[in-house]
């Protein structure tokens, strides 16, 4: 399977018979060809859109047909895309979710130790980012409204977690990456594995001393 590339410099170079000339005359059709793509992947991608007057226009014709249920008042009148309630309202909750990857805020230990004399706990104790698997399943257990999800915030809510955040984006250019503030997994109690995440259905009321779980943490 060859590429547009190799099939056009092919055809130039049967054409040409000089690979030099093929050569150069790529360098010019690359660039043509992918402003070619991209005008029309835009034009593709606008087609899908509704423009702020259709949308007005087809919100006036179901108030005429009296027709309330299907005007999907929960999409503000500005959006441009064909969205329905059900649909704006996940892609709200997406993009509030994707908040919680900015870089350093769900972090784990890279290591533990005691600090040698005369060297700060800072040299010693040391955190890195969480990985990327791991965060899904993290932020997944944060906005859950299951049981595991609220067993999972149990120390600190959400509330508390995003004004982590909020502390965390205003001290962001901060030298000292230990001191702005993170999230992370801990133990609640001993024998507690620091990096197993409770199920959706994990019941505390029916506590199993074998099946603890590790919850999420404030640091900072």
């Amino acid at each position: 399977m060859f590429t547009w590339n190799e099939i056009a410099a092919l055809g130039l170079l049967n054409i040409l018979g000089d690979p030099e000339l093929v050569i150069y005359f790529m360098k010019i059709l690359k660039p043509l060809r992918r402003d070619c793509i991209e005008d029309e992947a835009r034009e593709w991608h606008s087609s899908l859109r509704v423009s702020q007057q259709e949308r007005w226009e087809r919100i006036a014709k179901l108030s005429r047909e009296r027709k309330f249920s299907a005007m999907n008042a929960s999409v503000p009148i500005t959006c441009t895309l064909p969205f329905d309630g059900g649909m704006w309202r996940n892609s709200k909750e997406l993009l509030n979710m994707i908040r919680y990857f900015r870089e350093g805020f769900i972090r784990r230990p890279k290591d533990y130790g005691q600090p040698e004399p005369g060297i700060s706990w800072l040299a010693t104790y040391r955190t890195v980012e969480e990985d990327i698997s791991m965060k899904i399943k993290i932020v997944n257990l944060l906005k859950s409204e299951t049981m595991g999800g609220n067993w999972f915030r149990s120390w600190y809510g959400l509330a508390e977690i995003n004004e982590a955040l909020s502390d965390l984006i205003e001290c962001y250019e901060e030298e000292i990456w230990e001191l702005r503030p993170y999230i992370s997994l801990d133990r609640v109690g001993e024998g507690v594995p620091i990096r197993k995440l409770p199920p959706p259905h994990y019941n505390p009321i029916l506590w199993d001393s074998s099946q603890r779980y590790s919850m999420i943490f404030i640091k900072n």
